[in-house]
């Protein structure tokens, strides 16, 4: 560990305060313009000055010393930065600033810093600042960066919006435990949807209800009058694809939903890692689906998804890979329409690309497949009405949750056509940290597959796309059983 200080962060009102740079490079005029947009009155001193600087200086916006440094330079400042390659400058900067109660920012010189300037983010009134504590600004630029994309203008809305309800919140919502949990409920509701479409007119009302359910201001049941109250503004439903299992292949567009909703119906599949992401408070009700056990009819959930929303409340259906890949989405998308609830697909990444990339399959290849085909193992029965000899004769077939239907897929295919010494491969809990992946032909597959007992989630993949599989390089050069091949991919992910 460092044994560097720990710096208190804060944020300055530098507002027609004194502020004076030391140096006239571009270092300093990056120094300038921060100091400037947080309405600082800025003196450089340098005897020579950059471009941008001189410019500043011609308009006004600066005052220029042209000389450089001297004892005084600091008088009635409130903080100064020392922008030289000089340490022994700084040093005689440093000084003054500790008997006049200056505090000083040395670029690059944490030993002569009272302070350390962050990498900053501004989205109008909103800024966000990163700081390494001096250890590592690159890392502290890059952090920044990332956090870039995250905020946007709609976040800024959000902080001007909520900054204009302030003092009357605190009129109408005197307790001060009810206030705070109102404030964190108009941060994690849907408001920024609102905001980032233009309604502020919904935005308002959004406000309204739940300022309206902080106070306890419903007079009817709970249910009820919630019922009543949204039946013309009902909540929004959002279907959204949680990807492959890997909680990070989730869209950011989803995983935005993830956090701000009411209600969150997530099935067997979504990873538990990704739930802990909805916002607090949040009902997560399991569904079940794709497996054994626990599970919930899709009339059920039809009900739910309308019923939750009919009570103004924000819900998320998530759903492993996308919605509208054997998921039943469009389904629940007729019952939202014939109930009058507005809804929102958002895609995921499909375990039909996902899990042949995770390990490293690719389901097209300009040599071997200038296609592919996708079906779920639950249609491979014996009253199935697949096409299987079109299906025989496909480049590449994917067969999603195919582990319990392999044995009849396989008799399938061979029945109708396919070569018996046609690659596959089976990958089982593809994209997440336990991935196994076994190798073979369709004559010995499902043999391979038996003895080293795979568990579902599991993918089946057949054509000659598995021989160009790329495999991790911590697979490589492993013992090959004759009839498959069988590899722990650890963390195993596009």
């Amino acid at each position: 560990m460092s044994g560097g200080p720990e710096y208190y962060p804060a944020f300055l009102d530098l507002r027609r305060r004194r502020a004076v740079v030391i140096g006239g490079g571009a270092v300093a005029a990056q120094k300038v313009r921060g100091l400037l947009e947080a309405g600082a009155r800025v003196t450089v001193v340098s005897p020579d000055l950059s471009g941008e600087l001189e410019v500043l200086t011609s308009r006004g916006a600066i005052e220029a010393v042209r000389r450089s440094y001297q004892e005084g330079d600091l008088a009635g400042a409130a903080v100064a930065i020392a922008a030289t390659d000089d340490r022994s400058t700084n040093r005689m900067v440093w000084e003054e600033a500790e008997r006049r109660g200056v505090l000083l920012n040395a670029v690059d010189d944490v030993s002569h810093c009272h302070f350390i300037a962050p990498s900053v983010h501004r989205r109008g009134g909103l800024t966000v600042a990163v700081s390494s504590g001096g250890r590592s600004p690159a890392l502290a630029v890059r952090l920044r960066q990332r956090i870039a994309h995250l905020v946007r203008e709609e976040h800024a809305r959000l902080a001007d919006l909520l900054g204009s309800l302030r003092e009357e919140i605190t009129c109408r919502v005197p307790d001060p435990a009810t206030r705070t949990r109102l404030w964190y409920d108009l941060v994690d509701s849907d408001l920024l949807e609102y905001l980032r479409r233009g309604d502020q007119a919904g935005a308002l009302a959004r406000v309204e209800r739940l300022l309206g359910e902080a106070l306890g201001e419903a007079t009817e049941p709970a249910s009820e009058a919630c019922v009543r109250q949204n039946a013309a503004n009902p909540g929004v439903v959002y279907l959204v694809g949680a990807g492959p299992g890997d909680p990070g292949l989730i869209t950011t567009r989803g995983r935005e939903l993830l956090r701000t909703a009411d209600v969150v119906l997530y099935e067997r599949l979504v990873a538990s890692r990704l739930l802990e992401q909805a916002r607090p408070g949040a009902q997560l009700i399991p569904v079940g689906k794709h497996g054994h056990g626990y599970s919930v009819s899709q009339e059920r959930i039809n009900r739910l998804l309308v019923d939750h929303a009919r009570r103004g409340r924000r819900v998320v259906r998530l759903k492993g890979g996308d919605p509208f890949v054997f998921g039943r989405g469009a389904e629940e998308c007729a019952a939202l329409r014939q109930a009058g609830i507005p809804f929102e697909v958002v895609p995921g990444v499909s375990a039909a690309v996902a899990v042949p990339a995770a390990a490293g399959i690719p389901v097209t290849h300009r040599r071997y497949a200038s296609g592919f085909a996708v079906v779920t193992g639950h249609q491979c029965g014996a009253e199935s009405e697949l096409d299987w000899g079109a299906l025989a004769r496909m480049p590449t077939l994917v067969v999603l949750m195919g582990l319990r239907a392999l044995p009849q897929v396989v008799a399938r295919l061979l029945q109708h056509g396919a070569r018996a010494n046609t690659p596959a491969a089976v990958v089982a809990s593809g994209t997440l940290p336990d991935q196994r992946v076994v190798t073979g032909t369709l004559a010995t597959i499902a043999t391979g597959v038996s003895r080293v007992r795979l568990e579902s989630p599991a993918t089946l993949i057949v054509g000659e796309v598995v021989g160009a599989r790329v495999e991790p390089e911590d697979e490589q050069g492993k013992a090959e059983p004759a009839e498959a091949r069988v590899a722990a991919a650890s963390g195993a992910s596009p």
